[in-house]
């Protein structure tokens, strides 16, 4: 059933057509906030008071649009305010992404590897590596550059999204495409196979430091494992620059949560002690 139509049930009091309103719209939304956020528990708790947020104004959808973009507006509406993540407060940016590979250079990791991790870790150094490109970001082009190029959403939706005009969000997408292309070009490995950076030589080291943890990583599971490094090398080969952008943070896992928000928000309805979901029509 398309999802216009669930959501025209759900607004008449159908709470099964909600329940799966919320199923299709959760995995969206959680890429979204994972990739504003970095963190999966930061993520999860954003996704959830979205997914809130939407369901107690349903109603305000008109249907003059995509609801997936109506959904992307509310969802970038909170994100705009909601607390900035661990690599926000340390005031993370390109300067110091680029002092991490200095350092990593000086130490002479490039030079004399420590030896190849599993491949599931160098997925996962890849993951967090994009990741914390993100947040080099301000969150005003973060999020340009997370609906354009991981979202895939167009200049014209995307200047619904974020209220802003449609060139003022090409210009944000140009700007930040440019300072992610100028740091992957000059250190990326995949990026430029003469660049000395390799995830795998970076995870082998972060593990040795404790950096990253084999037996918890934060972004891949052998059940989603992204990617295999060797075929996205070979494809790389094969783009240009915007294309091996695009390749670089769409090669990452599926990024889904172990959380059912579905779940949640049934939960939530069925207790009956949230004032908030008085004017859902559900009862």
């Amino acid at each position: 059933m398309p999802l216009e139509q669930l959501v025209t049930q759900a607004v008449q009091g159908s709470r099964p057509a909600l329940e799966e309103v919320v199923r299709r719209i959760q995995g969206r939304i959680y890429g979204l906030c994972l990739r504003m956020l970095f963190h999966p528990m930061e993520a999860e708790d954003a996704t959830q008071e979205i997914l809130i947020k939407i369901i107690t104004n349903l109603k305000g959808f008109r249907f003059e649009g995509s609801f997936e973009g109506w959904v992307f507006r509310i969802a970038a509406n909170h994100l705009k305010s909601t607390r900035k993540c661990m690599l926000e407060r340390l005031g993370f940016d390109f300067d110091k992404a680029q002092r991490h590979i200095d350092r990593a250079q000086a130490r002479g990791w490039f030079a004399k590897p420590l030896g190849a991790p599993e491949a599931l870790l160098e997925v996962e150094m890849r993951s967090a590596c994009t990741q914390a490109l993100l947040m080099a970001l301000d969150r005003a082009h973060r999020i340009v550059f997370v609906l354009a190029v991981v979202m895939e959403v167009s200049s014209r939706e995307g200047a619904q999204i974020l209220d802003i005009s449609p060139d003022a969000f090409r210009k944000r997408l140009s700007r930040s495409r440019r300072r992610v292309t100028d740091y992957l070009r000059t250190n990326c490995g995949l990026f430029d196979e003469d660049n000395p950076c390799s995830c795998a030589v970076l995870a082998a080291g972060r593990v040795r430091q404790g950096w990253l943890n084999p037996n918890l990583p934060l972004f891949v599971s052998e059940a989603e494992p992204g990617e295999s490094p060797i075929v996205l090398r070979d494809y790389m080969k094969e783009l240009d620059e915007l294309g091996k952008v695009s390749a670089m943070f769409n090669a990452v896992p599926a990024m889904e949560s172990l959380v059912d928000f579905a779940s949640q928000i049934k939960d939530m309805l069925d207790a009956k002690e949230y004032r908030i979901f008085e004017d859902t029509r559900l009862d």
